[in-house]
């Protein structure tokens, strides 16, 4: 039924392109019957004034394939038959075109894996709004180089945040958090999940409203508020994604807390997914200046840039310095001698980190992979093409040979 089908439609393909064909011969001749009468109205001869039209139209055949592509689409028309051509040259050599598709094949296959890494990791925005605000609060210490994290830069103490967050002119929220493991039980068997331990205004800077629920806020700071948050694939695992779970309590680390609020499924805390999220403890007369254990993040004002935000943290760093006591036994003046100086970066750079470098080699060495791939293929179809030619060669041999043959008989 394929090849009856497939012999109809050629068929009337073949048809239609000679009624097309026929079609522009009539036309040709009216317009060169036509100039000749008008040749001739001059005084020339029949025959000459027709052998007049068709040299000023510039020769018949000529002038009917102008027509011809004039009327169609010449190079569809090309690509379809070149590529009903690639087809059957394909489909004779299935060796050769399994080799060719699976080099290919590897070689794209290869540069979709990484650049997928690539898209979401240096292209794509982070997946909050306004993303371009948010920045990592990090500061220097040049006066004590050994205090500073490994990843080169000073934190925050809970007495710098809240000081910061009184403060602060350049941001419209900031705050930190802690990853930690905490132990649910009252569920089942205890569970080990992951916890990030958040104060006032960081889910306020992130700016992702809660899937159900509300926010945790100041009020939630204090140790007589025990509430929670759940991520969203804990909220599915232990709650089968009932939105009744708003208002029940469970018990974290040996302490009754109640939910009041469920987190979008995707959503992190900058680098930490989190099945629960926890208020951090603040009370100010327990705070002491040292404690530089704390990630910061926070959103700045429209029209404020990180510049902006360094000069007002830096404004920010003495009245910390006088608005704290300092642990027992040391000398509040020590923080003066290590210069802590503001180091705000967009917070994409402390999401990537150092793999930005890494990230973009990966991504040139698949496409070196992808080219020399290209280039096998290439090559395949250059020895192919050579054998082709050998094929060729010696059929045309033969033929000769059979001519000769055939007139040696004859003779």
């Amino acid at each position: 039924m394929a090849t009856l089908r497939e012999s109809v439609i050629r068929l009337w393909q073949t048809m239609r392109r000679r009624r097309t064909d026929a079609d522009l011969e009539e036309e040709l001749r009216s317009h060169l019957a036509i100039a000749a009468d008008a040749t001739q109205r001059n005084g020339d001869a029949p025959g000459a004034a027709l052998r007049t039209a068709r040299i000023e139209a510039g020769g018949v055949a000529q002038t009917l394939e102008a027509l011809r592509d004039q009327r169609g689409l010449p190079w569809l028309e090309t690509l379809a038959r070149d590529s009903r051509y690639a087809l059957r040259a394909l489909r004779r050599s299935p060796t050769f075109t399994g080799v060719a598709l699976l080099t290919l094949a590897i070689g794209i296959g290869a540069n979709t894996a990484v650049f997928s890494v690539v898209n979401s990791a240096l292209l794509k925005p982070l997946p909050y709004p306004d993303a371009d605000r948010l920045v990592a609060v990090w500061q220097t210490a040049p006066g004590a180089p050994g205090v500073a994290s490994v990843s080169g830069g000073l934190r925050l103490s809970l007495s710098m945040y809240v000081t910061y967050a009184k403060e602060k002119r350049a941001f419209e929220a900031i705050g930190v958090w802690f990853p930690t493991t905490l132990t649910v039980t009252g569920l089942g068997e205890p569970e080990q999940v992951r916890g990030v331990l958040v104060t006032d205004g960081t889910l306020q800077a992130l700016n992702v409203p809660p899937l159900a629920g509300r926010w945790l806020t100041a009020a939630d700071d204090k140790v007589a508020y025990d509430t929670v948050m759940l991520g969203y694939g804990y909220w599915q695992r232990r709650f089968g994604g009932d939105r009744a779970a708003i208002g029940r309590s469970i018990n974290i680390g040996s302490r009754l807390r109640q939910i009041v609020g469920i987190m979008p499924e995707g959503f992190r805390i900058v680098t930490a997914e989190a099945d629960v999220i926890v208020p951090g403890p603040i009370v100010g007369a327990q705070l002491i200046l040292p404690g530089f254990g704390f990630e910061a993040v926070a959103r700045l004002k429209p029209g404020v840039t990180i510049a902006d935000a360094n000069a007002d943290i830096a404004r920010m760093v003495p009245i910390w310095m006088r608005s704290w006591p300092m642990l027992g036994g040391f000398d509040p003046h020590i923080y003066d001698t290590w210069r802590i100086t503001p180091a705000l970066r967009p917070l994409k750079q402390d999401v990537v980190g150092n793999a930005v470098g890494a990230l973009w080699v990966v991504m040139g060495t698949i496409a070196i992979v992808m080219l020399i791939a290209c280039a096998n293929v290439a090559n395949l179809l250059l020895v192919r093409s050579n054998a082709r030619q050998s094929e060729l060669a010696r059929e045309s041999e033969l033929a000769r040979e059979s001519e000769r043959s055939r007139g040696a008989t004859d003779t």
